[in-house]
Parts: C-alpha cells; structure tokens; sequence
C-alpha cells in the first residue's frame, strides 16, 4: 500500500484496533503542497521587498540629513520628514528580521524563543512601527 495511513478504530484497555487505509494523508494532497510552496516563495519575496524599501528609505533618509545639516535655516517640516522616513525604515528592516526568522525555522525554546516568537515571528516589532508611522502621518488638532 503506496498511500496507506493508519486509523485507530477503538483503545480497550491495553489493546489498540489499528485499520490501514489507502486514503492519502492531508501532506500528500497537492493543493497543500501547492499553497506551501506559493507560501514559501511569498515569503522570499517580501524579504525582497523589505530589502528594497529599507535601501530606499536608508537613501532618502541620508539625503534628507545632509540636506537638514547644511541648511541654516532649521524648518520643523525637515525634521518631521526625518521621523517618518524612520519610522519606515525600522518598519522595513522589522519585516526583514520577522520573515528571515519565520523563513529559517527555528526551534525556540526558552526565554530567548519566547522573546523571538513574541517580537518578531508575531511580527508585533513591525506592526508597531508601520502603526507609529501611520500616527505620525495624522494631522494634528487646530489650537
């Protein structure tokens, strides 16, 4: 039996009932290995897009220094420029760590894996920080 699984049918006292089926098991089913596999390489390709949004926002956010640094005439509007292309920067570089950590796998154990399972396989440390930059983006009250 190339597919066989097995069924316990009933547990009487120490003795076990087992039934061999030609049922395939769910790992077998190619929908789910289909949906695994676009599940992997999605997750390839936001790690690719966090890499590119972090490089362009590491760009803009040089330029937007050099440029608050040379002007003498200090505006707030530079400086609240700065926060939010820093906040999408660690936004982006958040879901970089979460998703390579989600990619590799790893067996936690321990506080380090309760620390890791909490901020980055959760993805909380970004979600928090795409949170503040929508905040920040918010107008504020007229005095």
């Amino acid at each position: 039996m190339e597919n066989s699984t097995v069924h316990e049918i009933s547990n009487n006292s120490d003795r076990q009932i087992l039934q061999f089926t030609t049922e395939p098991s769910a790992f077998f089913d190619p929908t789910w290995q289909l949906a695994l596999t676009f599940e992997f390489y999605f997750q390839y390709a936001i790690i690719a897009i966090g890499v590119f949004g972090t490089a362009a926002n590491a760009f803009v956010l040089y330029a937007l220094v050099a440029y608050h640094v040379q002007e003498t005439k200090k505006r707030a509007i530079n400086l609240l420029m700065i926060n939010q292309n820093l906040l999408d920067l660690s936004s982006c570089v958040f879901l970089i760590i979460s998703f390579c950590v989600k990619v590799r796998n790893y067996y936690l154990t321990g506080t380090l894996g309760y620390f890791l399972c909490t901020i980055f396989i959760s993805e909380s440390s970004a979600y928090c920080s795409l949170h503040g930059s929508i905040i920040n983006l918010t107008p504020a009250e007229p005095r």
